[in-house]
């Protein structure tokens, strides 16, 4: 498990420094979209396509950094004493987003596979650019939920152990 985490800590820093370089990207691209079209009154049709995938590539990624860190929304349904029943509940949650990242990674992998007949209009690379994002940050998100699911079993167990409500 100490392998998993270090590979985990790795690809976390490697996606987290990936998502601002392209959000930096995302924002000087559409900015010189403005500026192109209101004041050069030029149109630069690549700019939105290019937006596009930049956008989808860091929305994706940071959603893999944000599961690793889990800074997603949770709802505490039970006080913090009721370590039994909270432990239970974080673990089955894990395995419903195990879940959903099983989906992710299946679906993404069948639209990338499908992007690969659609070309940009003006960019003219494919569009599986655009969806290969899918199954990469579901691989990603894989990884982070099987150390997720080996943390939150570990504090379950320990909760049964301790006797804790």
């Amino acid at each position: 498990m100490e392998r998993l985490r270090k590979l985990n800590d790795f690809l976390c820093f490697v996606l987290t420094k990936v998502c601002l370089v392209m959000v930096l990207l995302f924002t000087c691209v559409v900015i010189f979209q403005v500026l192109a079209r209101n004041y050069i009154l030029v149109s630069v049709p690549w700019t939105d396509e290019v937006a596009l995938i930049l956008f989808v590539w860091s929305v994706f990624l940071g959603a893999a950094v944000a599961l690793r860190k889990r800074m997603h929304y949770i709802v505490d349904l039970f006080p913090p004493s009721c370590k039994r029943v909270n432990g239970f509940l974080d673990l089955l949650s894990s395995f419903l987003v195990l879940g959903v990242v099983l989906v992710l990674l299946y679906g993404g992998s069948v639209f990338a596979h499908m992007g690969l007949a659609r070309r940009f209009s003006s960019i003219l690379v494919t569009q599986s650019w655009l969806f290969v994002s899918m199954p990469v940050a579901a691989f990603c998100m894989l990884l982070f939920s099987v150390e997720n699911i080996a943390k939150d079993f570990a504090r379950f167990k320990n909760a049964l152990r301790k006797g804790d409500a």
